[in-house]
């Protein structure tokens, strides 16, 4: 298409070829949500936003309900010597035969996938099949319930959730998705209530008539979901290939980028998604429905930085440039290769990916897993990267704003890098820094902050225990992705 690209925050737009001056609009890379100019000023939600990278300036965090003591995993020593970094490429492994049941054989994986599964049993809604979440916040996005999917999959098939259970919680979530509400787009709204399955804003106030828009991230991840059930349980396959054709999915696909829809002054403006990485997840997950984006996984435009003497891709659209913060994390990359299984393409950033943190572990001490993750304070939701916006390790949230004093070790992080990589000791470091870091009633915490007066981080959400279960579940079936 003719034209010039004008990126806004987490988003670009296709516009004629007329000069356009960029505006500011604080979204989000899965949910591009909320317009911030002169005259449409944000107001600030009162709820943690859970979902990855959903708008988030100022809220305030639910009230727990718990204090249960959490158990702190066991001091780090630095090795000595460190190791030599070479790229880790995964031994190649017998998978496990389809119709093999996975089985957790070390105790640890076992106490993990219980631990794990405590925060489904708690934020299960009964009315709707929907899990929320934030612990004991009944909210949530299509990000999130892509989790929940995979989440309870895993637990089905580690043997955590019988037969029965199982298909009672399906058929009333089934019965939610069949008749979910929907706006004029066609497409789900960006946030629903648990409890009542009603569109919600990103806020977590009413959105009566779904003018919030929609994520083409969100829906992806969701929709993978949906697939990795039509596919393992073919008894649900045509009531979800029903659920998915209420939908008008074409509409996440426009002239091979990825498409969401954004509220703009009442009116839903379509606008490209996603940024490396992020942007390619979703592609892969969409060809799984036929939905083809041809340009996100062939032209996404990169360039090579150097972050501690290693050589990295990023995309160019960096916050300076397009008012989106280029975030180089490992969230999209752990998921491509639990999920989908990583393409001999993108192993290189993978390997490098590791290589950095575990080297920023041997110079100065502090164990690293960098993520996209929720925390028990303000600002509630934040982005570690290993690069973002021209810089090495920043932490930031969609405005912009950085917390260097607010760098954590994503709990879901270190459980994704051993199932992949259960070879590599940096990895297995991770893994056993991270064991014990569990509410035994509520579920995994998101992590612990590398100030060590901060401590751990406790805010305990869905995508933290999903991936836990993925996770294990990946590990059981001798590490072949979840959609095979």
């Amino acid at each position: 298409m003719a034209g010039m690209r004008v990126a806004m925050t987490g988003v670009s737009v296709i516009l004629p070829m007329v000069f356009v001056t960029t505006q500011h609009l604080d979204c989000s890379r899965i949910s591009a949500e909320c317009l911030r100019s002169n005259s449409h000023p944000v107001r600030s939600p009162s709820f943690l936003l859970a979902a990855p990278d959903n708008f988030n300036p100022d809220p305030q965090p639910p009230t727990p309900e718990s204090t249960t003591p959490v158990e702190i995993p066991r001091p780090i020593t630095l090795p000595s010597p460190a190791p030599s970094l070479k790229p880790i490429i995964p031994k190649p492994t017998t998978p496990v035969p389809a119709t093999a049941t996975p089985r957790l054989t070390r105790e640890v994986d076992q106490i993990a996938a219980q631990r794990a599964w405590k925060y489904f049993e708690r934020n299960w809604n009964s009315q709707t099949g929907l899990v929320n979440a934030v612990d004991n916040l009944p909210w949530t996005t299509l990000w999130d319930q892509g989790s929940a999917l995979l989440g309870i999959h895993a637990a089905r098939q580690l043997g955590l959730l019988p037969a029965d259970v199982f298909q009672k919680r399906m058929n009333v979530l089934l019965r939610t998705l069949e008749t979910l509400p929907l706006p004029a787009t066609g497409l789900p709204n960006k946030a629903y209530s648990t409890h009542t399955a009603q569109m919600r804003q990103l806020n977590n106030t009413p959105d009566l008539q779904g003018k919030s828009g929609w994520s083409a991230l969100d829906m992806a991840r969701f929709l993978l979901g949906l697939h990795v059930f039509r596919e393992q349980y073919p008894e649900y396959r045509d009531r979800i290939n029903r659920i998915a054709a209420r939908w008008k999915l074409s509409q996440l696909v426009k002239n091979g980028w990825l498409n969401g829809g954004i509220s703009n002054n009442g009116q839903i403006l379509q606008v490209q998604e996603g940024r490396l990485g992020y942007e390619q997840y979703a592609a892969h997950s969409l060809k799984l429905w036929h939905l083809e984006a041809t340009n996100a996984l062939s032209k996404p435009p990169v360039k090579t930085v150097t972050v501690d003497g290693i050589a990295l891709e990023v995309d160019q659209r960096n916050f300076k440039n397009s008012g989106a913060t280029n975030y180089l994390t490992n969230d999209p990359y752990l998921l491509w290769g639990l999920e989908l299984g990583w393409s001999d393409a993108v192993k290189p950033q993978v390997n490098k990916l590791l290589q950095l943190q575990a080297q920023r572990f041997q110079r100065t001490g502090i164990l690293t897993a960098v993520n996209e993750d929720s925390l028990d304070r303000p600002p509630y939701f934040l982005y570690y990267s290993v690069y973002a916006n021209d810089r090495p390790w920043l932490v930031t949230d969609t405005r912009g704003r950085t917390y260097p004093q607010l760098r954590f070790l994503s709990t879901k992080a270190a459980f994704a890098w051993f199932a992949l990589l259960p070879d590599d000791p940096y990895a297995k470091k991770l893994r056993d820094f991270v064991q014990n870091l569990a509410d035994p009633n509520r579920g995994y915490l998101s992590g612990r902050y590398e100030q060590r007066q901060l401590g751990v981080n406790r805010s305990i959400d869905i995508n933290t225990n999903a991936i836990v279960l993925e996770s294990l579940l990946y590990q059981a079936r001798g590490q072949r992705p979840l959609v095979f």
